[in-house]
């Protein structure tokens, strides 16, 4: 089969509904929304050049995939269903590139749920067809978006408790780390989720997210930094005798920076007292290697219950290398250690060990998280409640307004055709005849991407708001 056939690349009773639209039909007009009732208020767009990119961009339809397509549709669903000769008219008369409009906000853009984010319709009314066709293509920007949207969110939770702690900012770009490579669905999703985490942060281990900045968003910079740490491979290879000298091993051979240990190999408390039991060999090599410049230890539990044991490790670290004051009176540690809680969170979780350390006294600046599953997988398309639905219709010249209206009101879908546009500061999704600054601005028209981001344009706008208090 050919990869990326875009005559495939949609769900299957699709394929049958050329047919179907009332007679007359010309134009379809669709739109994309975060529903009221989402996880978070705002939904950060993100992600629609790269499928625009990696998908529609240029000369999509050839005859062979015409031909593959047609063959496939026959056996899977049956004879005469695949719209062979729409495909082909696209193919003859717009030399394979798809002749529809798509509309967004600009990526990194924080709207409020409720809105249009993005609207697609035919610009050939003999492929009325196709925006809905693509509608599972386009709509998996929900991903993405939702990663984006979370990031963005824990920013916010840990610049507010910062901020309440008296804590200095300089870690905030490093405070949530990604660290969900490993619990991704593929590669192309951990590349995605990936840089959407990285419109918020800096710190991941997600090597393949690198790329999409440069790739897709015409920015050669690299936005994601690590640092050296060990795993449980490194830090049981002596056995459990044998661990206090595996850790003299790395750190007599770690580099100059930060170095983060994993210490729940055997028993975090005894590994701790150990590291902070004054005139221990232990002892001597961290304030040894915290004489470094800008040198830092980072000490990782990685199992318990998470609020519990972060509180117990601040604890024992303070008790064996000390802690002063912030001017808002919570413990900040005298050197230059701090610690990673990287098991099973989520936002929730996350809040949950800030609210405790705030409440135990300890600044929100001793610690750094790292998420995996939580970041890459636990979200869905139902986080941020992202919807595509078809609104207008264009049938024999005129304008026909379209909607669902179930039981379940909290399914309505809007009607009509949109602008996105401002009042008092906030996003208003209005009739397309309405006055005000239209914030939905056509991306992509036949085949060609007419608006083409930079990465850090995209981060600045996403930083914008997750650094609002």
């Amino acid at each position: 089969m050919i990869e990326n056939n875009i005559c495939l690349l949609t769900d299957s009773y699709k394929v049958t509904h050329h047919y179907f639209y009332p007679k007359g039909t010309e134009k379809i007009y669709s739109y994309l929304e975060s529903r009221v009732g989402a996880e978070f208020n705002k939904t950060i767009f993100y992600g629609l050049q790269y499928i625009i990119k990696k998908y529609l961009e240029g000369s999509v339809v050839t005859q062979e995939k015409i031909d593959e397509a047609d063959s496939i549709i026959s056996t899977h669903i049956g004879e005469g269903i695949f719209n062979k000769k729409g495909w082909e008219h696209i193919l003859d008369n717009y030399d394979g590139r798809l002749p529809i409009e798509i509309k967004a906000v600009a990526e990194g853009t924080p709207v409020e749920v409720g809105n249009a984010l993005m609207t697609v319709e035919n610009t050939d009314k003999k492929s009325c067809w196709l925006p809905n066709y693509l509608e599972p293509l386009l709509l998996q920007v929900w991903y993405p978006s939702t990663v984006a949207t979370l990031s963005a969110e824990v920013r916010k939770l840990c610049n507010f408790y910062l901020e309440i702690t008296g804590s200095l900012k300089d870690n905030l770009d490093f405070m949530l780390h990604d660290f969900g490579y490993r619990g991704a669905t593929s590669t192309e999703s951990s590349r995605l989720c990936g840089s959407a985490h990285l419109l918020s942060f800096s710190g991941t281990d997600t090597i393949p997210s690198l790329s999409i900045p440069v790739n897709y968003y015409n920015d050669p910079n690299i936005y994601g930094f690590s640092v050296q740490a060990t795993e449980h491979s490194v830090m049981t290879s002596l056995g459990p005798e044998g661990e206090i000298s595996q850790v003299l091993n790395v750190i007599d051979n770690a580099k100059d920076g930060v170095l983060s240990i994993v210490i729940d190999s055997y028993n975090y408390k005894n590994l701790l007292a150990e590291a902070g039991k004054s005139g221990s060999e232990l002892n001597d090599a961290i304030l040894n290697f915290l004489d470094g410049e800008n040198n830092k230890v980072v000490f990782r539990p990685d199992s318990g219950e998470p609020v519990s044991t972060t509180i117990d490790c601040l604890n024992l670290l303070s008790e064996g290398f000390g802690s002063h004051l912030t001017d808002k009176g919570y413990k900040v540690f005298d050197l230059n250690i701090g610690l990673l809680w990287g098991d099973g969170l989520n936002y929730q979780k996350i809040r949950d060990i800030l609210f405790a350390m705030k409440s135990a006294g300890w600044a929100a600046q001793n610690i750094i998280f790292g998420m995996g599953g939580g970041l890459h997988s636990s979200v869905t398309r139902d986080t941020q409640r992202n919807a595509f639905k078809c609104s207008a219709q264009l049938r024999d010249g005129e304008w026909h307004d379209i909607f669902k209206n179930p039981l379940d009101s909290s399914k309505k879908s809007k009607t009509g055709r949109f602008k996105l546009i401002k009042q008092n500061n906030s996003f208003k999704t209005v009739s397309i005849d309405s006055e005000g600054e239209d914030y939905l601005q056509t991306v992509f028209r036949n085949g060609e991407l007419l608006i083409e981001d930079k990465f850090g344009d995209i981060k600045n706008r996403a930083l914008n708001y997750s650094n609002f208090l």
